[in-house]
Formats: C-alpha cells, sequence, structure tokens
C-alpha cells in the first residue's frame, strides 16, 4: 500500500481454500440434463450444461467475517489440523503429541454460498438428525421457486450438496422467474434509486392490487419491466370482486322458480367453470403462473361479473329465486378458491362473509375444485349468443339509440331459440325466428347468422356500404390466409386433426360471412 494515501499499489496473493468440483458435479449435471431435476422454463438447461461441464474449482474462504468460521487450526510449524470444533481439533493435537494451547484458528470464514448450499437439509436437521421425521418428510421437496442469477450461485450447488451428502436430489423442479427491471430496462437497485417502495405500493393498490398486477406479466424466466399501471389493474380487480360480493349480498330472496334466462345462465357457467378448472390444474402443472391468473381473472371478471351476474341478477328493487341465489353463492365460493393463490387477503374476506363459516374454518385450506368433465357444446352455444348480444349493443350504440328502447330483432338462426330469454335480457331486445328479411329492417351480423334489426337511423347508404366494404376486404385477406396454411402439405400433415378441422371451419365461416356481406351490399345498391 502507498505509505501516504494507503492505496494499493499492487494486489498480494494470499492463501485460499479451495473445494474440488470436477467429481461433485457429474450427478448434478445428469440429473438435470435426464430431467431428475426440472428447470422451468427449459431454455436454462443448455446454460446449466454449459456451466456445470466447465466448473472449476470453488474458492469457499472469505476474508469478511461473516458467517461461519473455517474450521482448520494452525500449529507454530504450520502443521493444519481440520476438525469439526475445537475440542475435536486438540483431542487430535495431543494424540501426536503437540501442544494443543498453540492451535490458532484459521481467521478467514466460508463462503456465504458455502453455507447456503447445505439449506435444504439444514433446515431440517438433516446433518444432525440424518432420519429425523422432517427431513424424511420434506426432503425431497417439491418446488424451489428462484432467480435466475443465482443458478450456479445457489441452485446448482446444492443439487451437488444433496446427492454428495444425502445421495439423492434436493428437490423435483426449480422454478426460475424473471427479474423486475425499470422502464429502461435496469435492474432495480438502491443506488439508482429506481426502485419503488413496495410498502408504498401497497398502500396505494392493496397487497393483493400489488401481487396480481406483478404477476399479470410475469412469465417464467422472462423479465418484467415495471410499470405502475400494472398494479392499478391488480387493485381495479379486488375492486371488481368486491362489488361483485356487495350485489350478491344485498340481494332479497324469494321461493320463486329461476326464469329462462336465469337457468341459461346456470346451466352455462358450471360448465364453464369446469373447464376452467382443468385448464387453470393444466397451466400448474405446466409452471406457467401468469398464464393461470390469467384464465381465472377472465373468468372471474368476464364470464362471472358480465356474463352471469348480469344474467341472473333481477330487476331493481325485485327478490332473486332462492335457487339462483345459493348457486350464485356456491360459484362465487368455488371462483375464490381458484383465486386465493394469486390474491389471499381478498378471497379470505369475501370467503368467510359469503355463509356462515366454523370458528377455525378458512379457505387456506379449504378443498381445491374438483376436475370434471364438461359439455362444449354448451360452451359454443353460449359464446355465439353472448356475440349476438354484442352485436346488437354495438348497433344500438352506433345508431345512438336509448338502452331503455327495446330493439325488434328478427333472425333465421335457429339455434339461438335456447337462449332467447338471456338474448332478450341482456341486449333489451325482442326476438323473433324467420326465413325472410322483414322490410326496412338493418342487417348485422353475428358470427355467420345474420340479425335483421327494426330501428330508426340516420345513417346514408353510402356509410353503410362502407363499412360493408371493409368488412368484406378484412375478411378476404383472413380468408386468403387460412386457404395458404390448408395449402401446406406440411401443415396438414404434422397438425393435430382438431387443428386442422379449425382451420377449415374458419374457412367456411369466412366464405359464407363473405357471401352474406355481398347479398347486403345489393340491397343497397
Amino acid at each position: 500500500h502507498s505509505e501516504r494515501t494507503q492505496a494499493v499499489i499492487e494486489p498480494k496473493l494470499s492463501l485460499q481454500w479451495f473445494l474440488k468440483m470436477d467429481q461433485l458435479a457429474k450427478p448434478a449435471l445428469q440429473s438435470v440434463m435426464y430431467d431428475d431435476i426440472r428447470l422451468i422454463p427449459e431454455k436454462f438447461k443448455n446454460t446449466y450444461r454449459h456451466w456445470m461441464e466447465n466448473v472449476r474449482d470453488w474458492c469457499i474462504s472469505r476474508q469478511l467475517w461473516w458467517g461461519h468460521r473455517i474450521p482448520a487450526y494452525y500449529l507454530p510449524d504450520g502443521k493444519c489440523i481440520v476438525a469439526e470444533t475445537r475440542e475435536h481439533a486438540e483431542e487430535e493435537c495431543k494424540a501426536i503429541g503437540a501442544d494443543p494451547t498453540q492451535l490458532r484458528q484459521d481467521e478467514d470464514v466460508l463462503d456465504t454460498w458455502f453455507s447456503s448450499w447445505l439449506w435444504p437439509i439444514s433446515v431440517f436437521d438433516g446433518f444432525e438428525d440424518t432420519k429425523n421425521n422432517d427431513i424424511s418428510y420434506y426432503y425431497p421437496t417439491n418446488d424451489l421457486v428462484t432467480a435466475p442469477e443465482i443458478l450456479f450461485f445457489w441452485v446448482a450447488r446444492m443439487i451437488m450438496a444433496g446427492y454428495e451428502y444425502r445421495g439423492e436430489k434436493p428437490f423435483r423442479n426449480v422454478y426460475l422467474t424473471g427479474i423486475v427491471r425499470d422502464k429502461q430496462g435496469r435492474k432495480m437497485s438502491k443506488s439508482l434509486g429506481n426502485s419503488p417502495d413496495p410498502l408504498d405500493l401497497i398502500a396505494k393498490y392493496s397487497a393483493d392490487g400489488v401481487r396480481a398486477g406483478m404477476l399479470f406479466c410475469s412469465p417464467a424466466g422472462n423479465d418484467l419491466p415495471f410499470d405502475e399501471s400494472l398494479c392499478e389493474q391488480g387493485r381495479n380487480f379486488t375492486n371488481k370482486l368486491w362489488n361483485a360480493y356487495r350485489l350478491v349480498q344485498g340481494w332479497s330472496i324469494d321461493n320463486a322458480p329461476a326464469g329462462a334466462a336465469e337457468e341459461t345462465a346456470m346451466r352455462w357457467f358450471g360448465e364453464k367453470l369446469k373447464a376452467t378448472v382443468t385448464q387453470l390444474n393444466d397451466l400448474f402443472d405446466k409452471y406457467r403462473i401468469s398464464e393461470a391468473l390469467l384464465c381465472v381473472y377472465k373468468l372471474a371478471w368476464d364470464d362471472f361479473c358480465s356474463w352471469y351476474l348480469e344474467s341472473v341478477k333481477p330487476e331493481f328493487g325485485k327478490p332473486v329465486s332462492q335457487q339462483v341465489y345459493e348457486q350464485t353463492l356456491g360459484y362465487f365460493d368455488e371462483i375464490l378458491r381458484l383465486l386465493h393463490p394469486f390474491m389471499p387477503f381478498i378471497t379470505e374476506e369475501i370467503w368467510q362473509g359469503l355463509t356462515s363459516r366454523n370458528e377455525g374454518e378458512s379457505i387456506v385450506v379449504s378443498r381445491w375444485p374438483a376436475a370434471q368433465s364438461w359439455d362444449e357444446g354448451e360452451l359454443s352455444r353460449f359464446d355465439y349468443a353472448c356475440t349476438v348480444v354484442s352485436e346488437i349493443r354495438n348497433f344500438r350504440n352506433s345508431k345512438g339509440l336509448s338502452p331503455k328502447i327495446t330493439l325488434p330483432v328478427t333472425t333465421e338462426a335457429q339455434t339461438l331459440q335456447p337462449y332467447l330469454a338471456m338474448i332478450e335480457k341482456l341486449a333489451n331486445a325482442s326476438l323473433h325466428f324467420s326465413q325472410n328479411k322483414p322490410q326496412g329492417t338493418h342487417t348485422v351480423m353475428a358470427a355467420t347468422a345474420e340479425l335483421w334489426i327494426e330501428a330508426e337511423s340516420n345513417t346514408d347508404k353510402e356509410t353503410e356500404k362502407k363499412k360493408i366494404q371493409e368488412e368484406i376486404t378484412y375478411l378476404q385477406g383472413f380468408k386468403a390466409s387460412v386457404e395458404k396454411k390448408l395449402d401446406n402439405a406440411r401443415f396438414i400433415e404434422n397438425a393435430k386433426p382438431e387443428v386442422v378441422a379449425n382451420e377449415r371451419k374458419k374457412l367456411a365461416d369466412a366464405v359464407l360471412k363473405i357471401e352474406k356481406l355481398a347479398e347486403q351490399m345489393k340491397e343497397l345498391s
């Protein structure tokens, strides 16, 4: 060091303790390469393999006194004794005829990762009591959730320690999250001052809001550019759930039978819930956590709050039937259980308030909804009915018509007959079935069906023709892209039969819709 400034002039080499890694790395490499331990996402396997195949001996000594002191003891003549404790070192010293009072312990400490690599075993006292109940039950554990930047510092070393000291992997799956970064792509850090205070975010958006908001855009292994609007989206979702809860709790109840619209909605949502549980289980099995949240988010916000509750809720000031009320509580209960892993606080609060609970009963330990088969046809038909409702609403908005006006609507689509009451309730329409278009009506396409709506319009023919032509042009482009795919022999050979069938249905629907739009153009000419 400089005598005047104490600045380092030349680094001084010092003796360090190393751990030989080549043999330790082999079982840890094989276990990941053969998927005995799975890295999720799999893109990290190649990175892991490259590091493990080129592993270097590990320097495990540190000069900062923070951690476990290295259990090495020296005699004045330089002889080194490595022992578990000082008492053991003194016994060994006596055995060789040396003075134990002369022992000096190494001043270095172990690298913190060297302590951490023992965590899966030491946390269950697996070194002191190798067969205790906890270590026998929890080792190996199922999942480790961590960040990819410590894949080698910690994950690989825990795997090596597991095989070395217990002859078995420490865990079965490693889920590697992304890194939260700022809008400029920089990692959050105190020195840059670009990290928001999580407590401030929680105070503003709630713990569930922040948690869900961050998970909306957190696919495994991909970095997340932080935006406060994500937390706002999460808070809006909590508000939506709470308002749905208040709506249901505010209903008065009578013993009248459920109406046709309510029966339709209850039947459909039961099938939708079954399908979602299966889809959610599949996403969890694949560790697609962000997609799993979006799946149940859509179920709660779009399907339950927007379609189901709108279909079953009574007119203002009127009661709802006991059957509808109890079924709605049952559906809400299952949705809350599906949401609980993502939003633990509000789901517990609402779940406790839905109905009376026993002391100590909690959603945390409630049963996960069971997977069941469902009627895909029911889901498709209801989606079709929803498309009809949406198109009637869009027509009403485009013409500036009051939502209080009941619109007479005629269609040739007899498949909508079972959904008549639901469509009329949600679209405020009077639906009739006929093969002939009534005079003076406006034509609206709902999928491949024509809806003929009776209403006054201030829109001139040229504007309507322009709108229809734009839709025809779009459909022709779509039709061409599907035809190109179906003309590809490689696609036909390799794609699943149901995928090919779906593409052919898209083509047939596009052709039919273009034909019907062309007929509308002729009528306006």
